[in-house]
């Protein structure tokens, strides 16, 4: 029997589509070889041999930025693409043994995740040793896919029509401040007051600085300005600590503060909207065990009540 000859396909370089997809998701060479465990000088090297070997030029490189060339965002959208069906192709063989196992890459924010996430993150590895956590945090949304993260959480309301989201729990709004600055500027009874106060700033808030209220049947919307702005509640509070002003703030941030005293409730009949707190993943056929066995965790850590609700006297 005459065979027929099979032509020879040149084989993917796979290291250098790693290095290069990292790359151009970071925008840095530096944070592509931290995040791959390489050197600098090693990726950059990867990325330029599969320049050389594809015959065109991925990235413009400056001293100052990086940029991608046409081919370059051309070749990073097939690139993800293929990641992203070896992806579900892993988690379709993971899927029929049901063992949770692999590396587990999470976004959260950060004052939730260093308050909420990272204290219970030793009983899960202890449960779970085959699973690896990468627990990245920023009050930033990061896109899921282009982050290669397997599973973010993610407060308020979503954005994102085409994530595949678990509420696990609810975490009120309040207003709350240190009770040396309430007694030094008083204490508002309804929101048209706070205009005298010094007001502390999300500037990350969904809702801008417009403050909404409801109580009964009544509602109050209030647009203030902020003495103090900024991108973290775990500085806004220290802030608020320290006598800095009134600050609206998740509960998951000061319940500790709230029960030891250093904060007070200001307003507490007045009621503002409250956070869900999600477990989003990227829509896709099969959900890895690793991913289904974190958010099952975390939610079971949070019931019946949240850890952060305010210890009742």
């Amino acid at each position: 029997m005459s065979t027929i000859p099979v032509a020879k396909l040149p084989v993917p370089d796979l290291p250098g589509l790693l290095a290069f997809v990292r790359v151009a998701e970071l925008g840095s060479f530096v944070r592509a070889a931290d995040a791959l465990g390489l050197s600098k000088a090693a990726v950059s090297k990867q990325v330029s041999a599969l320049e050389r070997r594809l015959g065109t030029q991925l990235l413009h490189r400056t001293t100052r930025r990086l940029s991608l060339t046409e081919a370059g965002q051309a070749y990073l959208r097939h690139a993800q693409a293929a990641f992203a069906e070896a992806r579900a192709a892993e988690d379709a063989v993971a899927g029929t043994h049901g063992l949770a196992q692999g590396r587990l890459r999470v976004s959260a924010p950060m004052s939730f995740g260093v308050l909420h996430i990272a204290p219970w993150l030793g009983a899960f590895l202890a449960r779970h040793p085959q699973v690896d956590v990468d627990l990245q945090l920023d009050d930033r949304e990061h896109d899921l896919v282009q982050g290669s993260f397997d599973l973010a959480i993610r407060l308020g309301r979503l954005q994102s029509s085409s994530l595949v989201a678990r509420t696990l729990a609810h975490s009120r709004v309040l207003l709350c401040a240190a009770p040396g600055y309430l007694d030094r500027v008083g204490r508002p009874a309804r929101p048209d007051e706070l205009g005298v106060h010094d007001c502390l700033h999300f500037s990350l808030a969904a809702v801008g600085r417009t403050w909404q209220f409801t109580r009964g049947d009544e509602v109050v919307r209030i647009a203030l300005g902020a003495r103090l702005e900024a991108n973290s509640s775990l500085v806004l509070k220290a802030a608020a600590i320290a006598g800095a002003g009134i600050v609206r703030v998740p509960e998951f941030a000061v319940a500790r503060e709230l029960h030891e005293g250093l904060l007070e409730p200001v307003m507490p009949d007045w009621v503002m909207p409250g956070l869900d707190v999600h477990a989003v993943i990227p829509e896709r056929r099969y959900v890895p065990a690793k991913v289904r066995v974190f958010s099952e965790f975390l939610q079971a850590c949070w019931q019946p009540q949240p850890d952060w609700l305010s210890p009742r006297t």
